[in-house]
């Protein structure tokens, strides 16, 4: 081509010059075209992978975390029966070995999920512009790594309580060890559900009353249950406004999958 075009020069014809030259920079636009079209098609399977596991993230969130809302709820119920007893006395469900129970299972936690493996590898590959709506590219931002979110599920939903530690450390590791095997049910699947049940007592009623006793013993418990009752309300109050986050983002996701 380029001999024929400098052949075309010296013989001056001009017109069969020209006509080469167009030949040229047609070849190389159409290649140019056809290059932009073939990465256009990588970048956007690119995307699609990508908001696919972002969408399977969100629907896992959803999952766990509804999930979690119920445990955590039968948390709640049992904080308030031991914050019952250490505050009057009163026994729950006038039973000394379901009051025992209560305060242990008062202790439980079921950790707040927000999964974030698919958004985390496409920021940190640099692809976040794969996405050329802003507004999506904002919503995913504020979901996955605004600070108001991280300091939310660090100080609010996944808070560990003191009270944990010391109800606990007070309860009888055979009572523990009693509760675990006929109190507490971790379900299959891929939801990482559980559920505190319903249990027959393993101990005479003079042996509750002994533990009870030392939970009594110990005011700080009570305290520290009284706090980890008032986070768990302030949890509650967040909880539906992160669950409509999370559907509308998926429901957004969705939208640009299927454009």
């Amino acid at each position: 081509m380029v001999h024929r075009l400098v052949r075309r020069l010296r013989e001056h014809d001009w017109l069969a010059a020209l006509i080469e030259v167009l030949i040229v920079v047609i070849g190389i636009l159409i290649a140019l075209e056809v290059s932009n079209w073939n990465q256009q098609r990588i970048d956007a399977a690119r995307k699609r992978a990508y908001l696919g596991r972002i969408a399977a993230d969100l629907e896992t969130d959803l999952r766990v975390n509804g999930n979690r809302d119920r445990f955590m709820a039968q948390v709640n119920r049992y904080g308030q029966q031991a914050i019952r007893h250490a505050d009057s006395g009163a026994l729950a469900e006038a039973s000394t070995w379901k009051t025992v129970l209560a305060y242990f299972q008062a202790g439980q936690f079921f950790a707040y999920s927000r999964e974030s493996n698919a958004f985390d590898e496409m920021r940190d590959a640099g692809d976040l512009g794969l996405i050329q709506d802003p507004q999506l590219r904002s919503q995913l931002a504020f979901y996955y790594a605004s600070n108001t979110n991280r300091m939310s599920d660090f100080m609010i939903f996944n808070l560990i309580p003191e009270y944990r530690q010391d109800v606990r450390s007070l309860t009888p590791t055979p009572v523990q060890e009693y509760i675990w095997s006929h109190c507490f049910a971790i379900l299959s699947g891929s939801g990482r559900d559980q559920r505190m049940i319903d249990c027959p007592s393993p101990l005479s009623d003079s042996e509750a009353r002994q533990i009870l006793a030392t939970y009594s013993a110990n005011p700080e418990l009570a305290r520290e249950l009284r706090f980890w009752l008032s986070n768990q309300r302030v949890a509650a109050l967040n909880e539906p406004e992160d669950r409509r986050d999370a559907l509308q983002l998926k429901a957004r996701v969705e939208m640009e999958l299927r454009d």
